[in-house]
């Protein structure tokens, strides 16, 4: 079970996630200066930047209305938390409690959009990772939709 938590005295960053299509052995914040990263908007407006000498496109993705993106650091845990199954809990009878560790998330930043970069051209609706921000977001309204009614 996760626990969100934002604390009115933390300093919150606004930045922008950016997709590399590369693999970095680095999961973490780093002091990349504008000598190593320095994006531009080109001519036809997309963003445009060199990343070890290989040219690099890249296009904004909007977090959809009524989301929010945020930058999360896991804090530790915070004792137990009963869990009723549901369902759609295959595991368990409908109706059984469980207990559950409760794993506590702080707010370190927030974004309005996601760059997602691709060698030499511009990413377009069959990339993995504008297909997935869509689908996702689609799943997730589904399946927390309020029920249409139950059928027998």
């Amino acid at each position: 079970m996760l626990k969100f938590s934002n604390f009115e005295d933390c300093v919150q960053k606004q930045c922008t996630p950016n997709i590399l299509p590369c693999r970095i052995h680095h999961n973490g914040p780093v002091d990349a200066s504008s000598r190593y990263w320095a994006p531009e908007t080109a001519k036809d407006g997309k963003l445009e930047a060199f990343f070890r000498g290989r040219k690099l496109r890249g296009q904004g993705i909007e977090v959809p209305q009524g989301y929010r993106g945020v930058i999360v650091k896991e804090a530790g845990t915070e004792g137990t938390a009963f869990h009723t199954s549901g369902k759609g809990d295959l595991d368990e009878k409908e109706g059984e409690e469980k207990r559950e560790e409760v794993t506590v998330l702080n707010e370190v930043g927030s974004f309005e959009k996601v760059v997602i970069w691709n060698h030499e051209s511009m990413v377009d609706g069959d990339d993995a990772f504008v297909k997935g921000l869509h689908e996702w977001i689609g799943f997730a309204e589904a399946m927390h939709a309020p029920g249409e009614g139950k059928t027998s």
